[in-house]
């Protein structure tokens, strides 16, 4: 595994971390067994990086249960928003959700607390007196979280907070991958200008990058005729590269020298064990990622 730099906040990343999203697995009565298992291999394999949500059903207690004992190895983020379904984002309320994220995670504090879609909150409730910033300052006094970020797709609005300075960690998704540019050019330049850490996660782009059939399922529900030929000829290109699509997928990511770490929503060992080595076979070449980039 290698490690990256996250931003100002000096941290050491590993260049593959974890998402809490799918833990849940296939079989919920092996729920908590599959989370311990993924858990632990993720420390053998150097993984040092997790992101959960209250959204993500029971991730939260299910990695509470998990990182018993081995909490220590792992800057652990989580995020506010979406639980309740009311939430409403101000100051009082991301205090709540924060406090019930470390009850849940079992943890004295974060190492990133993060607003959850941030065009959910909108720019004025976030930067407002008694907003959802002020509620993460207020975290941070109180010893809760010891960095503070946004995640999301709403592009032009995470480049405006980006531009504020006032946050250290940002999380796009589903916008970077072989066959989008769109967070790259669009967002991750304002936040590498703020040298914040940037974590990429969905690169598989809602099974592009999975195996047979998904893949295929994945390009054939694309409603865009030219966008399905021009998606179909990034993955013909990419069967000539060493490695699984989905290792491809993270290799193209971290071709980029801005993004500190590509989340995999693993559910499972094997998933986990597939992308991590992406890091060990390290980024593609720069030619490759120019090509990729051309394909129209």
């Amino acid at each position: 595994m290698q490690y990256r730099e996250m931003g100002r906040t000096g941290w050491q990343i590993s260049e593959v971390s974890l998402g809490g999203a799918y833990l849940m697995g296939s079989d919920p009565k092996r729920a908590q067994e599959s989370t311990d298992e993924v858990a632990k291999r993720a420390v053998e394999l150097g993984i040092n990086y997790i992101d959960t949500a209250p959204l993500y059903g029971k991730s939260e207690e299910l990695l509470g249960g998990a990182l018993e004992g081995i909490a220590e190895h792992f800057y652990i983020a989580t995020k506010v928003g979406f639980d309740p379904p009311d939430f409403d984002y101000r100051r009082d309320s991301v205090l709540w959700s924060i406090e019930r994220s470390l009850q849940r995670l079992r943890i004295s504090k974060l190492g990133t607390a993060q607003i959850h879609e941030v065009n959910l909150a909108g720019w004025e409730r976030i930067m407002e007196p008694g907003g959802t910033l002020e509620g993460f300052r207020e975290a941070q006094k109180r010893g809760l979280c010891e960095r503070i970020g946004i995640t999301g797709r709403a592009i032009p609005l995470l480049a405006k907070l980006a531009d504020t300075g006032e946050f250290d960690t940002m999380l796009v998704y589903h916008d970077y991958h072989p066959c989008s540019q769109r967070a790259a050019k669009a967002v991750i330049p304002s936040a590498a200008a703020h040298n914040m850490g940037i974590v990429v996660a969905t690169p598989l782009a809602g099974l592009l990058f999975a195996d047979e059939p998904r893949r295929s399922e994945a390009v054939a529900a694309i409603s865009d005729e030219a966008e399905q030929k021009r998606v179909q000829r990034v993955l013909d290109r990419l069967q000539d590269v060493p490695g699984t699509y989905a290792q491809n997928a993270f290799q193209y990511i971290l071709t980029d020298s801005r993004v500190t770490t590509v989340s995999s929503g693993a559910a499972n060992i094997a998933e986990l064990e597939d992308v991590t080595q992406a890091s060990e076979m390290g980024p593609l070449s720069s030619a490759l990622r120019q090509e990729l980039d051309k394909i129209t």
